[in-house]
C-alpha cells in the first residue's frame, strides 16, 4: 500500500512526502510511518494515539473518520493520504 502526506511534512521524512508500506489497517500504516520517522508522531497524533483535528485521511479517495481508533483494512494496491484540513472564511 502507498502512504502519503503532506508536503510541508516532509522535512521530518528525509524529504519524502510518500512511501509504500505493508500494512494491513490504516492504523498499522500509521504506526509505521511514525516508527519510521518518530518527528512525525507529535506533528500527526496526539495524546492516546488520536490523529490530530487537523488533519484528514483518505483511503483512495474517500474520507476515513476515525483511521486510527477504527483501524480499516488495507489492500496492497490501496492508497491513503493524509492532509490538512482547510479553513478559513
Amino acid at each position: 500500500m502507498r502512504i502519503k502526506i503532506p508536503e510541508e511534512l516532509a522535512g521530518y521524512c528525509d524529504g519524502s512526502d510518500e512511501w509504500q508500506l505493508e500494512a494491513a489497517t490504516s492504523a498499522a500504516a500509521i504506526t509505521q510511518l511514525v516508527d519510521r520517522f518518530p518527528s512525525l508522531q507529535e506533528r500527526l497524533l496526539g495524546r492516546g494515539g488520536q490523529l490530530l483535528s487537523h488533519l484528514i485521511v483518505f483511503h483512495n479517495g474517500a474520507v476515513l473518520a476515525t483511521p486510527v481508533q477504527s483501524p480499516t483494512p488495507l489492500g496492497e494496491d490501496d492508497e491513503l493520504e493524509i492532509m490538512f484540513l482547510a479553513s478559513g472564511g
